[in-house]
């Protein structure tokens, strides 16, 4: 029990465990889909054990995969050291209302549960935005079996708004995403919701930030989730994570994919609120697909590729 809360185990707390006990707590710290058995969401019929759906387990194994940096010639990239060079960050964009979140969450709990000695960052656009996270995270820890769980560490985080730490010296905090939030930091796991709508500036001033710390860490991971919102910094980077030249490696939840959107949702959908919602909301649109767009100073119209308008936009012949 921790600070009267008893379905929260307490500092350096002892839990007796079964054998059986034992046994789920080994195949939980192996593989996540097991561990997803334990972990609850809040659902319209109360809180219930996450039922993944077929996206969502595509999305958990492109984040827990291993992916390498290749050469031009299909090879694999070492370093000066003979080691392979990881594709160690992942950059993930979906619609609105797709369970992002939720697996974000099932993610981060898991990693920290079962490793030692590692910081977890949550940062979203807006601080609040941070906390809804972590409050989600700590509902999930409440609904947990006491020995599933790690202590809760006062001298490493403890358990409050914004910040939790366990008995195995992980630590999970949040703030909004800013370069000064993690500047300094050694952080392991990095979750960045929302990145897409970070003001351009604040955009890549925070990853200027960021590229330090990662550097000091080869296994660090920065996860960048988010729907999309025009060519900005995470268009940048999903377009060359696309083409294989950075160290993310990208995921896509079509908007279809999710129970309910079919052709007559997406009518609605632009029926309400205009195609241009739609493609950015929902059907997050890639480099390959084509847009129509008017450039604002000389009022000419342009179909073309996403990623051709992006390049002539970056060199300067669209405004």
């Amino acid at each position: 029990m921790f600070q009267g809360t008893d379905t929260l185990r307490g500092h350096n707390e002892n839990v007796e465990m079964s054998q059986e006990e034992w046994a789920e707590y080994e195949k939980c710290s192996k593989d996540i889909f097991h561990f997803a058995n334990y972990f609850y969401i809040l659902t319209e019929d109360g809180e219930l054990p996450i039922k993944l759906r077929e996206y969502q387990e595509r999305l958990i194994k492109v984040i827990c995969g291993t992916y390498f940096m290749r050469n031009d010639d299909g090879t694999v990239m070492t370093d000066s050291k003979g080691e392979k060079v990881l594709r160690n960050n992942r950059i993930i964009t979906v619609g609105r209302q797709a369970g992002k979140t939720t697996i974000a969450t099932l993610y981060i709990l898991w990693y920290a549960l079962f490793h030692k000695d590692k910081t977890i960052a949550v940062l979203a656009n807006k601080e609040s935005q941070a906390i809804e996270i972590m409050l989600r995270i700590r509902a999930a820890v409440l609904r947990l079996p006491m020995w599933l769980q790690q202590g809760i560490n006062p001298d490493r985080g403890g358990w409050s708004q914004k910040s939790i730490g366990f008995d195995n010296g992980c630590k999970i905090f949040c703030a909004a995403s800013s370069s000064s939030a993690i500047r300094g930091k050694s952080v392991d796991l990095m979750l960045v919701d929302e990145f897409a709508h970070l003001p351009e500036q604040d955009a890549d001033d925070f990853m200027m930030s960021v590229i330090p710390t990662q550097a000091s860490r080869k296994t660090s991971m920065l996860i960048l989730i988010s729907t999309p919102k025009g060519m900005n910094q995470f268009y940048k980077i999903w377009q060359s994570a696309l083409a294989g030249i950075n160290t993310f490696v990208p995921a896509k939840i079509a908007w279809n994919e999710i129970d309910g959107r079919d052709e007559t949702f997406r009518k609605k959908v632009i029926r309400d609120h205009g195609i241009k919602f739609f493609n950015q909301e929902y059907a997050c649109l890639d480099p390959n697909e084509e847009i129509t767009v008017q450039d604002e100073a000389t009022g000419i119209v342009l179909t073309d590729k996403i990623g051709k308008i992006y390049e002539l936009w970056q060199d300067g012949f669209l405004k």
